[in-house]
């Protein structure tokens, strides 16, 4: 058998060369992955288009959504974007998103014009935005604001999230109403507009007990009154923990339209697969992000304070490799990968210049990879990665990780106030690496990186 035509794909349904594996979906959330095929390519085709003709195919496709502005948008690039229908509404989402983390100083200064930034990415056909207070602490909304202020509203979604607001307080998390309504009316103000297309609720912590009556009977009511008076368009639930998100939706009476996951639609973390069904059968748009995976999946390498185990590291250390000996990017293997994730709406991936702007719309909609790109794609899943069993860090001790942290030198950061490794390591991410409060138009030279 040869490595490139079969692996284990945890889980996950694959459409291989424009054809359907004959494996079902899991029946039950609960019921453990088996090995199925890999894709060589994945069909991009929406689940309601599937057994549609080529040309009906591509009339979708090229047709214009209805963000499209004459004269303003790089028309040519808008009909090669894909867009993907939001069920039950009149939104068609561009397949890739703008993540506004980077913008914001997560990943460190950026040395382009953030408004040019921003304008390329729209003119180009991105119709998707996503931000969120907790990204830098409010700096993202707020530059952001002033880079949209000179683009069309009509142009672009826009989704930001409430629910998580300190980096390191006895209160990471507030999910009562006040503060829910008030975070939301604040990144309004930021963002400079009137209305937010969707508004997420972030729930990251995997201790989530304490707080599921609050978000159930309080967080989503809140929501569903700023729906009522016009400030959001759609509710989201945003999360690590997959199972909680379907649990939360599940229990709620309140309609969700969108969920957000990170980190598990990725090379060597497929969950996401294994939920989709569910969420697709109660009209829930899914959107993929953490492509990279924090940096697992980078020629840099992950931080330090990377909540990811051992086996983890080596496993894709190992799958970074043997990408380099083949001097393939493991990057842009990722990034394809999140990218065509099957039955997603939308893969949001962080961008920090123009350049990378223009090289993941060339990815996205131009350069499919090579079928030597594929093959070592599908070797590295076999030999390394699919022996991980989607294995993250839900569940890890938060004694030893923080005892890892004091050895780091990062004790300030590591509190017995987190209740969940996935809490603190979100928390670290978190954090600005310049704490530079400048305008938009930030300029510091620093190392790009890869897609």
């Amino acid at each position: 058998m040869q490595s490139h035509t079969f692996t284990r794909s945890r889980g996950v349904p694959i459409y291989m060369n424009g054809s359907v594996s004959h494996q079902r979906l899991y029946d039950r959330l609960s019921e453990p992955s088996t090995s199925r095929q890999l894709p060589r390519s994945i069909s991009l085709a929406p689940t309601g288009q599937r057994g549609s003709s080529r040309r009906e195919r591509e009339h979708v496709d090229n047709s214009l959504p209805s963000t499209f502005i004459p004269r303003f948008h790089d028309e040519s690039a808008v009909r090669r974007m894909t867009y993907r229908q939001i069920p039950g509404t009149d939104i068609r989402i561009s397949k890739i998103g703008f993540g506004a983390a980077a913008i914001g100083g997560m990943f460190g200064n950026v040395e382009d014009s953030i408004t040019k930034i921003v304008e390329t990415a729209i003119k180009q056909g991105i119709n998707y935005i996503d931000t969120g207070y907790w990204y830098s602490q409010s700096r993202s909304e707020s530059i952001l604001g002033k880079a949209l202020s000179k683009i069309p509203r009509k142009s672009y979604y826009i989704s930001t999230k409430v629910g998580r607001f300190e980096l390191d307080y006895a209160r990471t998390f507030d999910f009562r109403a006040d503060k829910i309504l008030e975070s939301l009316t604040n990144s309004l103000k930021r963002l400079q507009l009137t209305y937010i297309d969707i508004c997420y609720v972030q729930i990251h912590d995997a201790d989530f007990a304490p707080n599921e009556s609050i978000v159930l009977y309080e967080t989503l009511q809140a929501l569903e009154m700023a729906k009522s008076s016009g400030k959001i368009r759609h509710i989201g639930l945003t999360g690590y923990p997959l199972g909680k998100l379907v649990h939360i939706i599940d229990c709620s009476s309140t309609k969700i339209d969108f969920v957000m996951t990170y980190c598990k639609g990725t090379l060597n973390n497929n969950a996401l697969g294994q939920f989709t069904a569910w969420f697709q059968a109660h009209n829930i748009a899914i959107i993929n992000s953490g492509a990279l995976c924090w940096g697992l999946l980078t020629e840099k390498g992950p931080p330090p304070w990377h909540p990811a185990s051992d086996e983890i590291r080596e496993a894709c250390l190992a799958a970074t490799t043997y990408c380099s000996s083949k001097n393939i990017s493991i990057s842009k293997l990722a990034l394809d990968y999140a990218l065509n994730f099957p039955n997603i709406i939308c893969c949001l991936v962080g961008m920090d210049s123009v350049q990378q702007v223009m090289d993941n719309l060339e990815l996205a909609n131009y350069t499919k990879i090579t079928d030597v790109e594929q093959r070592v794609r599908d070797r590295i899943m076999r030999r390394y990665l699919d022996r991980l069993e989607n294995a993250g860090w839900e569940g890890v001790d938060v004694a030893q990780y923080w005892k890892k942290l004091k050895k780091l030198g990062l004790t300030a950061l590591a509190t017995h106030r987190h209740s969940s490794v996935e809490s603190l390591a979100s928390t670290l991410n978190g954090f600005s690496l310049y704490s530079s409060n400048s305008s938009s138009e930030l300029r510091t030279p620093r190392r790009r990186r890869p897609f």
